[in-house]
């Protein structure tokens, strides 16, 4: 089973957008999704913390936009960041 700091980058495209994420842990329950702050990646998460959860669970870690491996125009505005989570 994969961990925060063995389990791949993934990418997906939506909107012109390319989210860089990664998932790992438990196929079990609810997957946890972790969204970054401004201009905050995948590794500003602590491993113990995400390693931990995803003992029992699927963790996905998402870059924050336009920052890191997420390509894709910086959004200006809390509706923007808004549209950016709920699309990936």
């Amino acid at each position: 089973m994969d961990a925060h700091a063995t389990a791949p980058n993934r990418y997906l495209e939506a909107n012109g957008i390319r989210y860089a994420y990664r998932r790992f842990g438990s196929d079990k329950g609810v997957p946890l999704l972790f969204l970054q702050h401004f201009r905050g990646g995948m590794d500003h998460w602590d491993p113990l913390v995400t390693d931990g959860l995803a003992e029992r669970r699927s963790v996905i870690l998402v870059d924050g936009a336009a920052s890191a491996a997420q390509a894709g125009p910086p959004p200006t505005r809390l509706r923007q960041w808004r549209r950016i989570s709920a699309t990936f």
